[in-house]
C-alpha cells in the first residue's frame, strides 16, 4: 500500500484505469492505493483527513467524527522542509502583514537617506559649516550604515532576524530624536552615526526575512513591494519639506517627522514572529512549526502536524560567505552593489549642484535657484520640488525591474540595467537643452533603479539560509562604504567641474556592465537554500548534472502531489 497526501487540487490523468475521469479537490484526503499481484492498481480508498475542532471531538473534512485530539496527517509525522510548507501555505494575509512591517522599514530607510539631501544647506546656515564638513554629514550616516549592516548580518544568522531588528529600530528612534535636539554640530553627528548604524543593521535584514516568507513565484513581487515603500519614503520626505523648511527652526522639525515612521514601525514589529527558517537551522524545530500552523491559520489553511528537518549548520560565518561554491558570485556581487551604491546615492546630491552650477541651461527652469541670507545658502520650495519630481519618477525603473525578474530572468535584467544605465550616464555630457537633460536624467535613473531592484531580488535568493543575513549584510554594507564615497567625491569634485564628476559616474558603470557578464547563477523559479547539501542540488540542477536518485525523489507521487 502506497500512502500519500496533497493539500492543493490535483488533476488526475485521463488515463488512469482506477480513477476514471480527472477529478478535483480541494479537500485534504489520504489516498490509499492497493495493488494486485501483478503489480496493477486494483482498488483506490480515499479518506478525508481530520482536523481538531476542540478539546476530546474532532472532525472530519468530510463528516463523521473521531477520538482524535491533533490534526492527523498519517500515522507518523511526515518529515518535510520549511520549503514545502512556504510552497503549500501560500500568498495570503500573513505575507501581506509581513510586507508591511519590512516595507515600513524601507520607508524609514529612505526617509533618513534623503533627510541629509533635504537638510543640508539648511545645517551649512545653522552652524556655518565648510564643505568638508558639510560632505560629511550625510558620508558619517553611509558609514556608520556600512558597519551596523555588517555586524547585523551575523548577528542575525546567530541570534534571529527578530531580536536584530527590534534591537535596531530601538536604536533609531533614540538616536533619530536625540538628532533634532542637537546643540552642535558634533552632537548632530554622533547622533546621527548611531541612527545611520541603526539603519544600516535593520535594512537588509529586512529584506531576508520578508523573503523568507513568501513563496518562489511572489518573490520578484514582494521586491517590488518594498522598492515601493522606499519611494513613498523619499516622497513623503520632499513633502514635508516643501511645508516646514521655511519655518523658524524647520530642519529640526524635519528631522521629528522623520523618526514618527520608525516609531510606528517600532510598534508594528511587536506583532510579529521569528522567521521558521532560521528557527529550523538553528535546530528549534518545534518553534518552527507554530509559526508555520500560525501561517496557516492567518491564511486560513489547514494546519500541518509534520516534522520540519534540515542539516544544521554553523551560521553566520564572514569566510564562508566567499569560500566554495560562494566565491566568485560573493566577489560580483560586492563589486555591482559598490558600483550601484556610488552612483544611486551620488546622484541625489549631482542633481542639486548641476543645477546651482546652470549645467545645460537646468537653472532656467526656476524663477530663483537659491536664497542668500547673512551669506548663507538654502534650498527654495522649487528646488524641493523638484527633488519630489526626481523621487516620483524613480517609480517606472521599480516597476521594470522586478517586472523583467520575473519574465526574463534576474541575469538577463542585470545586463541591461548596467549597460543602459551606462549609456544613460554617457549622454549627461551632450548639453542639447533643459529639457533634453532632464530626459536624459530620467534615462538614467530608471536605470540605477532597475540594478538596484534586481540586486536586492537576486542577492537573498543566492545565499542559504544559514549565511543569507551575513551576506546580505556583509555586501551591503561594503556597498555603503561606497556610497560614501560617491558622495564625497560628488560634493568635492562638483566645486571643480560637473563634467569631472560625470566622467567619475561613466567609469564606475562601466565597471558594473563588465562585471555582469561574469555572473552565472539564474535564481528565477528556484527555492530558496537552507543547507550545503540543498546548495549541491542546486548547483547540480543548474548544470545539468542531477543524478537518478535526485530525479526519483523529484518524480514521486508524494511529491507532485504537494506542489
Amino acid at each position: 500500500m502506497v500512502n500519500f497526501r496533497f493539500w492543493r487540487k490535483r488533476a488526475v490523468p485521463e488515463e488512469d484505469p482506477i480513477l476514471g475521469t480527472p477529478q478535483e479537490s480541494t479537500v485534504p484526503r489520504e489516498v490509499n492505493l492497493i495493488y494486485d499481484h501483478d503489480g496493477e492498481a486494483s482498488e483506490i480508498i480515499a479518506t478525508p483527513l481530520k482536523f481538531a475542532e476542540g478539546p476530546g471531538t474532532d472532525k472530519e473534512v468530510g463528516g463523521g467524527a473521531t477520538s482524535e485530539a491533533k490534526p492527523v496527517l498519517g500515522d507518523e509525522k511526515e518529515v518535510t522542509d520549511v520549503n514545502q510548507c512556504i510552497e503549500k501555505i501560500g500568498f495570503g494575509r500573513y505575507q501581506w502583514k509581513v510586507i508591511l512591517v519590512m516595507g515600513m522599514m524601507s520607508f524609514a530607510d529612505s526617509c533618513e537617506i534623503w533627510l541629509s539631501s533635504v537638510i543640508i544647506k539648511m545645517l551649512v546656515c545653522e552652524w556655518d559649516l565648510s564643505t568638508i564638513e558639510m560632505a560629511l554629514v550625510p558620508s558619517c550616516v553611509l558609514f556608520f550604515y556600512a558597519i551596523g549592516s555588517i555586524l547585523s548580518g551575523k548577528l542575525a544568522d546567530k541570534f534571529g532576524r527578530w531580536p536584530n531588528l527590534l534591537a535596531a529600530y530601538y536604536l533609531i528612534c533614540i538616536s533619530g530624536t536625540a538628532s533634532a535636539v542637537a546643540t552642535s554640530y558634533i552632537m548632530f553627528i554622533i547622533c546621527r552615526s548611531f541612527t545611520g548604524f541603526g539603519i544600516g543593521a535593520s535594512y537588509g535584514v529586512s529584506v531576508v526575512y520578508a523573503q523568507e516568507f513568501v513563496p518562489k513565484e511572489d518573490r520578484a513581487f514582494t521586491g517590488f513591494l518594498l522598492n515601493l515603500m522606499w519611494i513613498l519614503g523619499g516622497i513623503y520626505e520632499c513633502v514635508l519639506a516643501i511645508f516646514v523648511m521655511g519655518l523658524d527652526n524647520g530642519w529640526r522639525i524635519q528631522v521629528i517627522g522623520t523618526v514618527i515612521p520608525c516609531i510606528f514601525t517600532l510598534v508594528m514589529l511587536h506583532f510579529c514572529e521569528e522567521s521558521p527558517r532560521y528557527l529550523v537551522i538553528n535546530g528549534q524545530e518545534e518553534k518552527a512549526l507554530e509559526v508555520v500552523n500560525k501561517m496557516c491559520k492567518v491564511n486560513a489553511k489547514p494546519p500541518v502536524n509534520c516534522k520540519l528537518t534540515v542539516k544544521h549548520e554553523t551560521c553566520g560565518e564572514y569566510m564562508v560567505v566567499f569560500q566554495q561554491p560562494h566565491t566568485r558570485t560573493s566577489v560580483i556581487l560586492t563589486v555591482l552593489f559598490l558600483c550601484n551604491m556610488w552612483t544611486g546615492y551620488g546622484i541625489l546630491f549631482l542633481v542639486p549642484d548641476m543645477m546651482s552650477h546652470g549645467y545645460c541651461s537646468m537653472s532656467e527652469w526656476f524663477d530663483v535657484i537659491y536664497i542668500t541670507e547673512n551669506g548663507c545658502i538654502n534650498y527654495t520650495r522649487a528646488e524641493y520640488i523638484f527633488f519630489l519630481a526626481i523621487t516620483i519618477l524613480s517609480i517606472p525603473g521599480y516597476v521594470v525591474g522586478p517586472w523583467t525578474c520575473d519574465k526574463l530572468g534576474r541575469l538577463i535584467t542585470f545586463y541591461y540595467s548596467t549597460w543602459g544605465g551606462l549609456v544613460g550616464t554617457a549622454v549627461l555630457l551632450f548639453c542639447l537643452g533643459s529639457v533634453v537633460i532632464y530626459m536624459e536624467l530620467f534615462v538614467a535613473l530608471t536605470f540605477y533603479c532597475i540594478f538596484n531592484a534586481v540586486l536586492w531580488i537576486y542577492t537573498p535568493e543566492y545565499y542559504p539560509t544559514y549565511i543569507r543575513s551575513t551576506a546580505v549584510g556583509l555586501v551591503n554594507g561594503i556597498s555603503k562604504f561606497g556610497a560614501a564615497a560617491g558622495v564625497l567625491t560628488t560634493l568635492i569634485i562638483d566645486t571643480v567641474s560637473i563634467v569631472y564628476t560625470i566622467y567619475t559616474y561613466i567609469i564606475i558603470m562601466s565597471i558594473a556592465a563588465l562585471t555582469t557578464l561574469a555572473l552565472r547563477n539564474e535564481t528565477r523559479g528556484t527555492l530558496l537554500k537552507d543547507d550545503r547539501d540543498s546548495i549541491q542540488e542546486n548547483c547540480q540542477a543548474y548544470y545539468g548534472s542531477i543524478d537518478n536518485n535526485e530525479q526519483d525523489q523529484e518524480n514521486s507521487p508524494a511529491i507532485a502531489a504537494g506542489q
